[in-house]
């Protein structure tokens, strides 16, 4: 933590909890929170920015998370979340971003789904979040020790003749339903995941509806044709790939429902049936 001395001599009226194992970070800050913290801070990547949100939301509620003003000290191995926002990773750049940002509210999505106990839960995201392919990535991705940052990429290809498109089925607002082979179904707040990839490049954080992605079964030589699509924000050029925008979502899997993973903000979180909807102008954090 070579970064934490200068913090301490810029900042020393900073209060200071350190997370010990996935998940704590969420009980740090719904404790903070419960206890009438209202300026809170997370120093790392986008695990770690996605466990505070989520305890800020748990200790308060959506509807007064807003009373919370959050920073993300962007200092992880991915930090997909501040691209949109333009911001760059670095203390001197975050210092600068205390100094002279201003308040801003953006939207979060709220997902219910099945553990791996086959328990219905809960779970919040401020960026990103994956079904199928996304989140068969980010699962095997995680048992590599290796930073995430280049990792992730890379699997998304080395993996593709491992992954069966699962049969899903797939309804948002008042649209027909789909039901389908799908390669990845892809829900945005935020415009970026998985190191800088851009599959919700429709997004904007604090609109009426959150971005939907999703590409129906195609052949790995088309995937890998058009991969550079993935970081220019136009993946849905490709005829099996819809970029629209939904309010609330429903995906299912009626043959297997363990067929149907998820993941939010690159956490791998479980099994569908998966809902989700948008809640608006639940996060007041810090931007230039």
């Amino acid at each position: 933590m070579k970064w934490l001395p200068q913090l301490q001599a810029k900042l020393p009226q900073l209060e200071w909890a350190f997370s010990e194992e996935p998940g704590h970070a969420t009980q740090l800050a719904k404790e903070w929170v419960g206890a009438g913290c209202r300026y809170l801070i997370a120093v790392g990547g986008d695990g770690t920015h996605h466990e505070v949100v989520n305890g800020l939301i748990q200790a308060l509620g959506p509807e007064r998370a807003k009373e919370v003003l959050y920073s993300l000290l962007p200092l992880g191995s991915g930090n997909d979340w501040i691209r949109t926002y333009g911001q760059k990773r670095g203390l001197t750049n975050w210092l600068q971003l205390l100094e002279r940002g201003q308040p801003s509210k953006q939207n979060i999505g709220q997902i219910q789904y099945r553990d791996s106990n086959g328990q219905i839960a809960s779970r919040y995201f401020a960026n990103v979040a994956g079904m199928a392919y996304d989140a068969f990535v980010v699962r095997q991705s995680a048992k590599h020790p290796f930073k995430r940052k280049l990792l992730y990429p890379l699997l998304t290809l080395l993996l593709l003749h491992k992954f069966k498109p699962p049969h899903l089925r797939l309804e948002y607002d008042q649209e027909p339903a789909l039901e389908t082979q799908f390669y990845t179904i892809n829900l945005g707040i935020g415009r970026y995941s998985g190191g800088g990839m851009r599959l919700v490049p429709q997004a904007e954080p604090a609109a009426e509806r959150m971005a939907l992605t999703y590409a129906k079964k195609l052949a790995i030589h088309r995937i890998l044709l058009h991969s550079w699509r993935f970081y220019t924000g136009s993946i849905g050029q490709v005829k099996e790939v819809s970029c629209t925008h939904a309010s609330a979502v429903k995906v299912s899997a009626p043959k297997d429902a363990q067929k149907l993973e998820i993941e939010a903000d690159g956490e791998w979180l479980g099994y569908g049936p998966v809902e989700v909807v948008v809640l608006p102008q639940v996060l007041q954090f810090l931007k230039f």
